[in-house]
């Protein structure tokens, strides 16, 4: 019976005890984050200089469109499955420039005139370029002088061989700077010119109220679509390449509605929209944005190489906003911007008083794959702003008009993308479709209940 007694004793003992534990653990994961998604990872994190990304500073930097003036006719250059402007680029790749002298504001007349200067060829940059950074990408040597900074956003140079002068413009503030070029040959130059002509279209432009000038294609336009290999990338190969780079990082984790969130330390942050695959990665730990477009230029083109992408030489500087310092690059093709409402081979870098902001996407373009589709045909340029005001837009609420691609959704699984060309048009910062502009109130409905990015 005392034996009895004893094993009733110790099961009491050991079922009590049981008890106790099983609430010690069950306080344990209360208390414990992971029950919001929290973990904490360790990732092996490589930071080196990639080669690839200073190799492609050039192209990146290029400008986007080229025009060849000749008489009273403007051409737009364009060379099937081909991109003009960096040829051209290629071609005076070796020239070298000299000492840049300021020629001061133009009157309407003179600057007009100029634009009309026959048989001149002119390269155009997306917004507005810093000379500093022109300087150190455009041709293989820096100048032969030093000179001062200065922002401007398009090259006119002379193929008649006369003057040897590079003219740098600002078509917004009507500027002008001028260049003495050396040790180029004008024979491959014209060659090419002329044969870009051959297949470009004419073109006149337009000053809208911003002050940006745009092409006004005066007919029809045919442009091939394109189809191109997608590059996907999971949100754990942006944490090894952006967060801090010591052998081993200590990398916490946790899901907060649709967003996965990544932290390093107190400075580093990537969050993950899973619904868009968005991602924005902040670093408190870079000192506040410069003043000058030249350094944020750089930055920014720094933030972009640290991302790896593989479609890196696809993609050019394509806007510059001075009030938030943010620098965007976009994929282009064929010397065309490619648009996406998800940030879809979009990157924009932004310099904060808290540090910089980057925006992009897990999805990115590679290489382009043949395709047999037919062409597109898209109206004269007249027509879509005859469009836009026929439904209540008035001219001095366009803000850019611009031939692109269209990057539409494609199926889940899919590893090709297909690029449609058409016109895109920015009204209120935001650039869409011209055919989706609906009207102004229908327009501004619609904008506020968007939760995606300002392009469609």
């Amino acid at each position: 019976m005392t034996g009895m007694k004893l094993s009733g004793w110790l099961l009491r003992i050991a079922l009590i005890a049981m008890i106790a534990v099983s609430f010690v653990f069950t306080w344990l994961i209360w208390q414990n984050p992971s029950r919001l998604g929290h973990q904490e990872a360790t990732v092996t994190t490589k930071r080196k200089a990639d080669p690839d990304v200073a190799k492609n500073a050039s192209t990146v930097f290029s400008p986007t469109t080229a025009y060849y003036q000749q008489q009273d006719q403007k051409t737009w250059l364009f060379t099937p499955d081909d991109n003009v402007t960096l040829d051209i680029q290629t071609a005076m790749r070796d020239w070298r420039l000299g000492t840049v002298t300021n020629g001061g504001k133009l009157t309407s007349s003179e600057y007009n005139a100029l634009l009309s200067t026959n048989d001149s060829l002119q390269l155009l940059y997306a917004d507005k370029m810093a000379y500093r950074v022109f300087n150190a990408r455009f041709f293989a040597k820096k100048a032969t002088a030093t000179n001062t900074d200065f922002t401007f956003n398009r090259l006119l140079f002379s193929l008649s061989g006369h003057t040897g002068q590079l003219v740098f413009i600002n078509d917004e503030t009507r500027t002008i700077h001028t260049g003495k070029l050396t040790h180029g040959s004008l024979d491959a130059l014209q060659r090419l010119v002329k044969q870009s002509a051959a297949t470009g279209k004419p073109v006149t432009e337009r000053r809208l109220a911003n002050g940006r000038q745009i092409p006004l294609f005066t007919g029809r336009i045919a442009l091939q679509p394109y189809v191109y290999l997608l590059d996907q990338q999971s949100a754990n190969h942006y944490v090894s390449l952006l967060m801090p780079s010591t052998a081993a990082s200590a990398v916490d984790s946790r899901e907060i509605g649709a967003d996965t969130v990544y932290t390093a330390g107190d400075d580093y942050r990537l969050t993950l929209d899973t619904d868009t695959d968005v991602l924005q990665f902040d670093d408190t730990g870079i000192l506040a944005p410069a003043k000058d477009l030249a350094t944020n230029l750089n930055k920014a083109y720094t933030a972009l190489g640290s991302l790896d992408l593989l479609g890196l030489n696809s993609m050019r500087y394509d806007r510059y906003d001075s009030s938030t310092k943010t620098v965007t690059y976009r994929s282009y093709a064929q010397g065309l911007p490619i648009f996406n409402r998800d940030y879809y081979g979009r990157v924009t870098v932004a310099g904060t008083s808290s540090g910089q902001q980057m925006f992009f996407s897990t999805n990115n373009l590679t290489v382009p794959i043949p395709t047999t589709q037919n062409a597109t045909t898209l109206p004269a340029t007249q027509a879509v702003l005859d469009h836009l005001q026929s439904i209540g837009y008035d001219a001095d609420a366009i803000e850019d008009v611009v031939i692109g691609y269209y990057w539409g959704k494609q199926d889940e699984n899919s590893q090709v993308v297909n690029l449609t060309p058409t016109y895109f048009v920015e009204i209120g910062g935001t650039y869409r479709r011209y055919n989706q502009w609906q009207g102004p109130s229908t327009d501004t409905k619609k904008a506020a209940s968007a939760t995606t990015a300002e392009e469609e």
